[in-house]
């Protein structure tokens, strides 16, 4: 396989506005990722990393009569063993649309990249920002591992597609197989957008004289089989494709796990493959749901050491009482059940603390990796990625470079905060690692002298 770049651009309608005037969104800008692994060689697997935008969220400026405006794509990714770099690319996606159609305004942006890399563990990190309103930005931070493979039945990721149909067409960066297959990054599918599942799967090491049972099925993630279908399938190949639709216009909206099953003869399963997407069908009414049983409900899809490490991230907002309750839950069912109640507290506000969802939480955990790691840490794990956790984004940052006698330092303030909070940050070390010296919030270090400490 090669690395390849698409970038389908979408013409799509703007309200006019005045020559070389800026015509900036008020929604949030966002992008969408989404990755697959596929075997390559004896030394390396082949990813393929999915990116979607959206033109309606793009700024834009008047010129020769179209409005244009363009995306910043960085795309990093990083061994994690060895922290060495192995992809670091930016590119830009330019953007120009002029009309004012407003079925056009749905449409979107797909590119993709394809790598070769070692098997290993990686960081892949991906960042997009509006050319003409850098402010305006979205990231992803993803852990993927990618191992050799086995001398038995495999299969690569299941990739889950807006449209594939066959091809000749090798040229076309979306060419895989004999067939052009177009991923779908949001995952998102129903009577609002596609109507239909395609998914593409490679199957691995196959017995030629051997019949095999494919299921293909939706599943909710209380694990209840909503849709399957089931085919034999007699190869005649080491290793071969298998493309395929599902119609999901008829389940209620919510997030499902799309899986591919292949058993032998005796139903021994040999391979399965699986990956969440969301249906969206307004039409359809779904049974109604407690919080809690909401909340075990997102969390079907963690088992073990991930139910875990949620908890762990969750200890800055779990009562040391829940602490020791947690340490004592064995099974995962018992462990789903008890985050899920802790979320719906959460949620409803307790201790003096605002109402925070599960999905806002893990969210800041996430760009609190991206913006605040340092010395081997977890950004969540730092002191300043603790409080951006805790309170978000604050209202003010003030930065202190390093001078000769005195080290560097950070003061956040957050105004909305029992009538306005500042906490002190000191990089101590000079290696990025800022630690909390002093705050004005109650039940937080405080320290009058703290300018001492950056001495």
């Amino acid at each position: 396989m090669k690395k390849v770049l698409c970038c389908a651009l979408i013409v799509i309608g703007l309200h006019a506005v005045a020559v070389g005037q800026m015509l900036t969104p008020k929604s949030q800008f966002i992008l969408n990722v989404d990755y697959a692994r596929f075997n390559n060689n004896s030394q390396s697997s082949y990813l393929e990393v999915y990116y979607e935008l959206y033109p309606k969220l793009v700024s834009y400026v008047q010129s020769e009569g179209k409005f244009r405006g363009a995306v910043r794509l960085t795309t990093r990714l990083t061994n994690k063993a060895t922290d060495s770099l192995l992809v670091k690319q930016n590119f830009v996606v330019p953007v120009m649309v002029d009309d004012t159609l407003e079925a056009s305004m749905r449409s979107t942006i797909v590119s993709q990249l394809g790598y070769a890399i070692p098997f290993g563990e990686y960081s892949l990190y991906v960042m997009a920002f509006d050319s003409l309103a850098p402010s305006r930005r979205d990231s992803l931070l993803l852990v993927i591992k990618v191992d050799p493979p086995k001398p038995v039945v495999g299969s690569s990721d299941l990739e889950l597609c807006s449209s594939i149909r066959e091809s000749k067409n090798k040229d076309d960066v979306f060419y895989k197989n004999s067939y052009e297959v177009v991923p779908n990054p949001m995952l998102m599918y129903g009577s609002t957008s596609y109507p239909v599942v395609f998914y593409y799967l490679e199957l691995y090491s196959l017995n030629s004289n051997q019949t095999y049972n494919l299921t293909t099925q939706i599943a909710s993630l209380t694990g209840k089989v909503v849709k399957e279908s089931t085919q034999k399938k007699s190869y005649k190949v080491k290793n071969a494709v298998e493309v395929g639709t599902m119609n999901i216009t008829t389940i209620p909206s919510g997030k499902y796990r799309f899986r591919a099953v292949l058993t032998d003869e005796k139903g021994q399963v040999l391979v399965s493959a699986q990956k969440h997407f969301y249906a969206n069908n307004p039409q359809i009414k779904a049974p109604e749901l407690s919080a809690v049983a909401l909340g075990a409900s997102a969390l079907m899809g963690l088992a073990g050491e991930e139910l875990a490490m949620e908890f762990r991230k969750a200890q800055y907002v779990a009562t040391p009482k829940e602490i020791k309750i947690f340490a004592n839950v064995s099974s995962d069912e018992g462990r789903r059940e008890f985050l899920a109640k802790m979320w719906s507290d959460l949620e409803a506000g307790r201790d003096g603390r605002p109402p925070i969802n599960r999905e806002e939480y893990l969210r800041r955990i996430e760009i609190a990796n991206q913006r605040y790691h340092a010395m081997q840490k977890d950004g969540w794990k730092t002191d300043r990625g603790r409080v951006f956790v805790l309170y978000a984004v604050p209202d003010e940052v003030e930065r202190v470079p390093s001078g000769e006698q005195s080290k560097p330092y950070e003061i956040w303030h957050y105004n909305s905060i029992e009538d306005g909070v500042i906490f002190v940050f000191v990089d101590r070390s000079g290696f990025g690692d800022y630690i909390l010296v002093h705050s004005t919030k109650r039940g937080e270090v405080q320290d009058e002298n703290w300018e001492a400490q950056t001495r």
